[in-house]
């Protein structure tokens, strides 16, 4: 061969090993800068094939890429508020009038002096409270006047006030009905006031039967049959009557055995009816709607306040004779324990969470903290003041 020929042949094989190399680079794509040899630069050798075109790899139609992750930031962690804890609210004939304590730490951590003040009526925690305000007595010790004020929890301060003419003894303010109506008695008058809570109005007042003496305490009860009725003991006049609550008129008068005077009342749980007898030293619980006597048994000396624990479980009984508190089961009638605690505590307040009970321990100027688990007193809160009622505000 000559070597023209071979010098031809070797320029065509130079050609398509360049034309070779080009579809390889276009069709594997960049070579990895790291691996990839030096390039050799090829002579340009005329040829008669046409260019290669430059390949492209056809989209996959069904491929997506995966996107490129996004950092983001974790949220800042929040802390869950602690829920706020029940309030003891004291109020007191000296000052401070009003004392605020935290059930947590047993501490008060509020007072406040009412202005104009006179003295407050019966209250326990049975009054209604509204959200916002808790509907409390007032009287003048000179002129007897009475009337019912709108004590705002938040600010201690009076809201409102209505008048209801003059009492020589005392106002008992009931819970809320079920047509928005709070029922009055006034003791030594021998009346029921029914107050509208929308308007803050009167809306009637009732002479009702006492039987010669007066309208102790104030409870309202939808019986089984659906009618609601205001229950109040006659001390003295040694009955219990029921009255239809919409109407005042009488619906039933019980007598009680002589000498027993039922003084206060309270509604259990179940809507059964308990009537503490001071005369005879005894509680009697009562059909809602018949008033039947279901159960009577013996306690301490005058049983004045009787209270719940919040699961109904347990009935407290406290006194103005004697210095402890009755517990008794509520289902069974049977005492479960004496709590010795200090003179008169006649008043009591069981915390929502259940586990402590309050009482004002009169003499003694303070307020006595019983642990329900163990039936002790585990820590007494010195007020410096005369302590009236109480009343336990649940927290959030």
């Amino acid at each position: 061969m000559s070597h023209a020929i071979k010098t031809k042949a070797l320029q065509t094989l130079f050609g398509l090993m360049a034309v070779l190399l080009l579809a390889a680079v276009a069709c594997g794509g960049a070579a990895d800068p790291t691996t990839a040899p030096a390039a050799t630069s090829v002579p340009a050798v005329a040829s008669t094939s046409p260019p290669a075109a430059t390949a492209t790899s056809a989209p996959d139609p069904t491929a997506t890429s995966a996107p490129a992750p996004t950092a983001t930031s974790a949220p800042a962690a929040t802390s869950t508020p602690e829920p706020a804890a029940a309030q003891l609210y004291v109020l007191s004939n000296s000052s401070p009038h009003v004392s605020v304590i935290d059930t947590k730490t047993n501490k008060v951590i509020k007072t406040a002096d009412i202005p104009d003040f006179t003295s407050w009526t019966w209250i326990d925690n049975n009054n209604y409270f509204d959200g916002t305000n808790l509907w409390v007595g007032m009287k003048h010790p000179d002129t007897t006047d009475v009337q019912v004020v709108k004590l705002n929890l938040d600010t201690l301060k009076v809201a409102a006030s209505l008048p209801l003419g003059k009492d020589k003894n005392t106002l008992y303010i009931g819970k809320l009905g079920k047509d928005g109506v709070v029922h009055v008695g006034k003791m030594g008058s021998g009346q029921v006031v029914a107050i509208d809570v929308k308007t803050f109005k009167v809306l009637d007042t009732w002479d009702v039967p006492v039987n010669g003496d007066v309208v102790c305490d104030a409870e309202v009860v939808v019986g089984s049959d659906g009618v609601e009725r205001f229950y109040y003991p006659t001390r003295k006049g040694g009955t219990l009557v029921s009255i239809n609550a919409k109407t005042g008129e009488t619906d039933k008068i019980l007598e009680a055995p002589e000498g027993g005077q039922p003084f206060m009342l309270t509604a259990a749980p179940d809507g059964m009816i308990w009537v503490q007898e001071r005369g005879s030293n005894t509680s009697a619980i009562h059909d809602p709607v018949t008033l039947k006597l279901i159960k009577r048994f013996p306690v301490g000396k005058v049983p004045i306040d009787v209270a719940f624990s919040p699961d109904g479980k347990y009935a407290y009984i406290g006194h103005a004779g004697d210095p402890f508190i009755l517990v008794v089961d509520a289902q069974t009638y049977e005492e479960v324990a004496r709590i010795t605690v200090g003179t008169n505590p006649r008043v009591l307040a069981p915390n929502p969470d259940g586990k402590s009970l309050y009482t004002i321990v009169h003499k003694e100027g303070s307020i006595a903290v019983i642990d329900t688990s163990s039936w002790e007193v585990t820590e007494r809160i010195d007020l410096g003041t005369n302590p009236k009622g109480i009343y336990l505000r649940a927290g959030s």
